[in-house]
């Protein structure tokens, strides 16, 4: 297949995935798909829920090593024993259930570090 007929092809693909988004859940959660997509440059191929699915493990894995090289990073810099290292922990889980359950944002905690330490951080998203 020529690569004009595969750009064709992928072309109608995705306006067909758009339509069946607008018919079923309606034109803001199609906004919502295109936004997604265009911020994580995911193709069409994987259905959102399959995408949900396939990145669990990866989402996990990143909790995992961020708590790993933190942790270390408390007790070898900061002196940190076990009792504080774990009260991190479970604090840093206690933040991430609260964005989870959408009581608060990465922008939130972005603006109260800066408000209260005055130190700027920021999240590198894929655009």
């Amino acid at each position: 297949m020529s690569s004009i007929n595969k750009e064709m092809q992928a072309r109608t693909e995705g306006m067909t995935y758009a339509l069946r988004i607008a018919k079923e859940k309606g034109l803001e959660e199609l906004e919502k798909e295109i936004k997604f997509r265009n911020l994580t440059g995911i193709s069409l191929n994987l259905s959102r829920k399959d995408l949900n699915k396939a990145s669990e493990k990866i989402k996990e894995m990143t909790m995992d090593t961020f708590t790993i090289l933190t942790v270390a990073v408390l007790h070898d810099e900061f002196g940190f024993g076990e009792k504080r290292c774990q009260r991190f922990i479970d604090r840093m889980n206690k933040k991430a259930e609260c964005m989870i359950d959408d009581l608060c944002t990465w922008d939130d905690y972005i603006k109260s570090i800066k408000e209260e330490l005055n130190i700027n951080l920021q999240i590198r998203w894929n655009r």
